[in-house]
């Protein structure tokens, strides 16, 4: 006995979703593990840079900077491949809806229009590159190397901030 078109269908869409899930699961620890670096980094950066002085605590922003990109690309797929299974693997005819429920309820939990997520994990950066910059002005000697990256140090927290609205904006899809 031959498998329906239908229950073809219904399959292939269920191995499709269930390697979709994978990859943002993936994608997910990924994520952490792009966190957990940033932090032993900072902890590192201003721990070994009140000792050796302002110029290793200023190169921690640009470093934020650059994880912070890795991270915004993970957020960016998951969002994508969650729209995807939401907009074209999930209704009625498969019997998939998690990413629909799921989607309903990441509604309901945002901060001043701010996808908690992006808020919890931008905060992270975002703070412990101002940390950096506040130590980092604190022992400086006001020499022309700490300066320059004084001023890079602004541009990469702005630039971060750029990067945390579009993918806020992503995280509308």
């Amino acid at each position: 006995m031959s498998a329906t078109p239908s229950e073809i269908t219904r399959t292939s869409a269920e191995t499709e979703y269930a390697t979709l899930r994978e990859e943002v699961l993936k994608r997910i620890e990924s994520r952490q593990q792009t966190i957990s670096i940033a932090l032993t980094l900072a902890g590192a950066f201003l721990g070994l840079g009140w000792n050796a002085g302002p110029v290793v605590i200023l190169l921690y922003p640009l470093i934020a900077l650059l994880l912070a990109v890795g991270w915004a690309q993970n957020e960016v797929f998951i969002k994508q491949i969650n729209a995807y299974i939401r907009d074209h693997l999930e209704g009625e005819s498969t019997g998939l809806g998690w990413q629909r429920y799921s989607d309903q309820r990441m509604s309901e939990i945002r901060v001043f229009g701010w996808p908690v997520e992006v808020l919890a994990i931008g905060g992270i950066f975002i703070l412990t590159q101002l940390m950096a910059v506040g130590l980092g002005t604190y022992r400086s000697t006001s020499s022309t190397i700490e300066m320059v990256l004084l001023a890079l140090d602004f541009a990469a927290i702005f630039l971060l901030i750029g990067l945390l609205e579009f993918v806020r904006r992503r995280s509308l899809i």
